[in-house]
């Protein structure tokens, strides 16, 4: 039994695609692929932790959570925004 097919009976569970070395074509995903998923996830968490923050702002003012934890939320939606303006800028790549 050749090497290759004993291994397909080990694995013959997965769905496996095998091809001679130096015969898979790869498939170059365009920027426009990746990118815009990012940029629309990005986008959706910024929306959520503004209103988290929001709320923890009002949290904050009532004695509810303490400064640090409503630090914590700032620097999150700083990050965000900031890893949005760099991909949108082009500077990420």
């Amino acid at each position: 039994m050749k090497k290759l097919e004993k291994f397909l009976q080990l694995f013959s569970e997965f769905n496996l695609v095998v091809t001679k070395p130096g015969t898979y074509k790869t498939k170059v995903l365009e920027n426009k692929e990746i990118i815009e998923p990012a940029i629309s996830n990005l986008k959706k968490s910024i929306r959520k932790l503004e209103k988290e923050y929001n709320a923890a702002k009002k949290a904050f003012k009532s004695g509810r959570i303490p400064r640090e934890e409503l630090f914590d939320y700032e620097w999150r939606l700083f990050e965000l925004k900031e890893e949005l303006r760099k991909i949108e800028g082009g500077e990420a790549f």
